[in-house]
């Protein structure tokens, strides 16, 4: 009971920022409290990674700083040097610092840096408002999907064969592998030509992230699937490190899935005008308006954004209304309007809270109006695209 009347009263809301050891039977932990009930504390440490911990199996408290201190490049750099060692090589940028077999994490930390600043200004001048990342941001590529597997065990990430990378709420990491698009591919030269990897015509890197013309040449060497996991998961990534997310949770998945699937089309990242086709997600926008269509029916959004029950059981139909959905309210600058506003609204929210379906919908459409009445607008927008 000491303990937890210890913990309740130092982690407050005028006290959360200060540097806090907790122990339990097997660990020390030192960090900031982000949030706390009278049953859990959720800490972060001081390299970003989120601890979930029970109070009745915290032994002692006791606060080691004023201030949260999180680590520096330097001890990320010598953090992760010590967990991978032979074949990798590590490299840092303003920031990430990102992993990748020898001879590859420049090129990879080149790109990571590009899709973080396509991303912050998608957000920054449709007015969401954005912090700078508390930690360092990491980022591993291995070579094989067999090292991607071992890892996946080892950072308790379920895997399967089509799991192509992911990005970890726990850890705040970012975790691929490279495809054969890719293999002994990342040699660009300054003129713009490639080296030897083989050719991928389903979609460059330069076509995926609609990068300057500056890192043109390098990314048309990443092909495929590695592309686009690279673009998708480090959207997430930014998206929770910048301030758009909660890392603990409560964020209904078609608004995290829809911004990374929007992020996704080169026109809404890239310098400058681009065209309405290039603003599109091209496989979505198809798979919503072919495969999707002879199972859709009324009230579909309506119940993605109340529960989660798309995504388990129809995911790909998911990602499509989502993608469509937030593209619908993002590219309209009234409704982009509303949905900061929305955003703000769940950022608002206690995250320890559960938020029932009920509660989704009714914020939902506090801000947008009867979605039955949206969803009339929505499909005839699509239509015209």
């Amino acid at each position: 009971m000491m303990v937890l009347l210890a913990v309740t009263t130092t982690a407050n809301a005028d006290s959360a920022a200060r540097m806090i050891e907790l122990k339990d039977a097997a660990n020390t932990y030192t960090g900031k409290v982000i949030a706390r009930d009278r049953e859990h504390c959720f800490l972060q440490d001081r390299f970003g990674v989120m601890h979930h911990l029970p109070l009745s199996q915290i032994q002692s408290l006791r606060v080691v700083g004023t201030n949260y201190r999180p680590s520096s490049t330097a001890e990320f750099r010598d953090i992760l040097a010590t967990e991978f060692r032979t074949g990798f090589e590590i490299q840092s940028s303003t920031h990430y610092v990102v992993v990748a077999k020898k001879g590859r994490a420049k090129a990879y930390a080149t790109m990571f840096e590009e899709i973080y600043r396509q991303v912050e200004i998608f957000y920054s001048v449709r007015g969401f408002q954005t912090d700078a990342p508390e930690t360092t941001l990491v980022a591993i590529v291995f070579g094989s999907q067999a090292e991607f597997r071992d890892y996946c065990g080892k950072d308790e990430m379920l895997w399967s064969d089509d799991l192509r990378g992911y990005y970890s709420l726990k850890s705040n990491r970012v975790a691929l592998y490279e495809d054969d698009g890719l293999k002994n591919s990342v040699t660009a030269t300054k003129d713009g030509s490639s080296g030897s990897g083989k050719h991928d015509r389903r979609r460059t890197a330069a076509e995926v992230s609609g990068a300057s013309a500056e890192l043109s040449a390098l990314m048309k060497t990443v092909a495929g699937e590695t592309a686009n996991t690279i673009v998708h998961e480090a959207t997430h990534q930014v998206g929770f490190n910048i301030g758009i997310h909660s890392r603990l949770g409560n964020t209904p998945g078609w608004v995290i899935e829809g911004l990374a699937t929007v992020l996704e089309a080169p026109g809404l990242r890239m310098r400058g005008k681009s065209t309405t086709e290039q603003k599109i997600n091209s496989e979505r926008l198809e798979w919503f308006n072919e495969e999707y269509e002879t199972r859709r029916q009324p009230g579909d959004i309506a119940k993605m954004i109340a529960t989660e029950d798309m995504f388990r059981n129809q995911a790909l139909d998911a990602y499509s209304s989502a993608w469509a959905l937030t593209y619908f309210l993002t590219e309209n600058p009234a409704r982009a309007r509303q949905f900061v506003l929305y955003l703000k609204m769940l950022s608002e929210r206690d995250p320890l809270n559960a938020y029932p379906p009920e509660d989704r919908l009714k914020d939902f459409q506090s801000v947008f109006g009867d979605i039955s009445r949206l969803e009339v607008d929505f499909l005839r927008s699509l239509e015209r695209l």
